[in-house]
């Protein structure tokens, strides 16, 4: 900008000189002036005057046109350049100025670099457009390892309190919003969020405690690949409209107060949805089995609900390989485990305990088999454990516990590695690591 300015200076000077220049050239011409005066005066006899019109004609040459012109054309080049890469638009700075007025955080001092007129510049948090000087990011995160925030390089951790001001709707450029891991940030989402922010690619807002319930018209947000709203408050149904959130591919609304269904339209967001976390909650009803249909959903975790009914049989079906965790645990689910969900290719974590599920554990592993963690315990299964186990690829921790499983435990990897808790509470297994068997 420095450089900037110094040549529309130039330019400037060039077009209209100083005063000083013009002050000396006045008195030059002053004095040729009175000189030519003078020699016209002494040989009027002598000269024709057309003659001497003439010759002070061709003794100074005529200034070109085009050189102020191009000069002018340059120093608007110049100043529009200038203008372009200037400053945030006034709405933006007075929204940003409502969001903070909103808000307050001492510990970190997050907010002491807003000051001036151009918030664009170095106020913390807060990038822009360049092409148009609109702001594009707001990310402020309570846990920050930046430089800023952390400058001796351990994490810093905020609390900040307050609302979010519906002002933040005013900033209708906005791509990402994140005001994560704050704490104390309550009140309700402001509604506008999903009608005003059309370009919003980004909504995190989690570690706080907010309330009320997720925008209805969430869906509207056509852009949005990322939503999480994980460790709040916020209670109410999941809006149905969430299905229609045709870019997104991680969903976090684990750890709040949401109640009603999963909404049975889900598997709309088979195109994009990779991760689905809404463990924690109060959800109840079936698992939709449309979730079958998720084709590139890697992690599912519906744990710690009221879910209840069966596991679909569409999950894990699609034979993609993608899903990789599944956890399950601490609902209500009953019936059988599907026989497709132990062989899908490429799940690593299964959790399905603490729920009501019967029947035989599928014997279904193969060499192609790995699981990081597989956690059956306090259910209703029945029958033995599949030998088939013993050719599986790797079964890192494996829980069977508290189970109605009977018979012998099978013999050599993986489970000489396992200790008795993996088995223990069942109607009569036996053999190592349990008792001999009789």
């Amino acid at each position: 900008m420095a450089r900037l300015d110094l040549e529309i200076q130039a330019l400037t000077e060039e077009i209209d000189p100083p005063a000083d220049a013009v002050g000396d050239g006045a008195v030059l011409v002053h004095d040729r002036e009175v000189n030519g005066e003078r020699a016209l005066q002494a040989h009027s006899t002598h000269h024709c005057p057309l003659h001497s019109a003439r010759d002070k004609a061709m003794a100074s040459p005529a200034p070109s046109p085009s050189t102020p012109l191009l000069a002018l054309a340059t120093l608007a080049v110049l100043v529009t350049a200038a203008a372009a890469a200037a400053s945030c638009s006034e709405s933006d700075r007075d929204a940003l100025l409502s969001i903070r007025a909103a808000l307050s955080e001492a510990r970190l001092g997050v907010f002491s670099t807003w000051k001036g007129d151009d918030c664009c510049a170095n106020w913390y948090g807060v990038s822009c457009d360049p092409t148009n000087g609109r702001v594009a990011d707001l990310t402020l995160r309570g846990e920050a390892e930046d430089a800023v925030m952390a400058p001796a390089g351990r994490p810093a951790s905020g609390v900040m309190s307050g609302y979010i001001s519906d002002r933040v709707c005013h900033l209708d450029a906005l791509s990402s919003l994140i005001l994560a891991d704050w704490k104390q940030i309550s009140g309700p989402i402001p509604p506008c969020i999903a009608t005003s922010l059309p370009s919003l690619r980004i909504l995190e807002l989690p570690a706080n405690r907010l309330t009320g319930e997720i925008p209805r018209s969430i869906g509207s947000l056509s852009r949005l690949t990322v939503l999480n709203l994980a460790d709040n408050l916020i209670s109410g149904a999941i809006p149905d409209s969430i299905a229609s959130l045709a870019s997104i591919k991680h969903l976090d609304l684990a750890n709040n107060q949401l109640t009603g269904r999963i909404p049975a339209s889900i598997g709309n967001l088979a195109a994009t949805l990779s991760r689905a976390l809404f463990a924690r909650n109060r959800l109840s009803g079936p698992i939709p089995p449309s979730v079958g249909s998720l084709s590139r959903l890697a992690d599912l975790d519906l744990s710690e609900n009221r879910l209840t009914g069966a596991i679909p049989d569409s999950l894990g079906s699609s034979g993609s390989g993608v899903l990789t965790t599944l956890h399950l645990g601490g609902n209500r689910i009953s019936g059988r485990i599907p026989t497709k969900l132990l062989a899908t290719r490429g799940l690593g974590i299964l959790n399905l305990s603490r729920n009501a599920v019967e029947g035989p554990i599928p014997d279904v592993f193969t060499g192609k088999s790995y699981f990081m963690v597989l956690d059956l315990s306090r259910n209703r299964l029945t029958g033995g454990v599949p030998k088939s186990l013993a050719s599986a690829a790797y079964v890192g921790h494996l829980d069977l516990s508290h189970n109605r499983l009977c018979g012998t435990i099978p013999a050599g990897p993986p489970f000489d590695h396992l200790d008795a808790e993996s088995f223990a509470s069942n109607s009569c297994l036996c053999g190592s690591p349990l008792g001999k068997c009789t």
